[in-house]
């Protein structure tokens, strides 16, 4: 287990933020988009976006950050 700093816990909750919202704007988007690959590029945004977010997630369980469980 690490121990952050409270500016790392932070940054890591900001993140996490950032890219919940980014994988939010990518699934509205997706449905509008008329260009097939343009479409395909915003699916594969989206696929990205949802690995990043699992490996904070888990980054955060493993080092007992915050309880995470149920959050997706």
């Amino acid at each position: 287990m690490r121990q952050l700093t409270p500016t790392e816990i932070t940054s890591l909750r900001e993140f996490l933020t950032m890219e919940t919202t980014g994988l939010i704007t990518l699934k509205t988007s997706e449905p509008l988009i008329n260009d097939e690959l343009l479409k395909q590029s915003c699916r594969t945004g989206i696929a990205a976006a949802e690995g990043r977010i699992k490996a904070i997630q888990q980054f955060i369980q493993e080092n007992n950050i915050a309880d995470v469980q149920g959050v997706q």
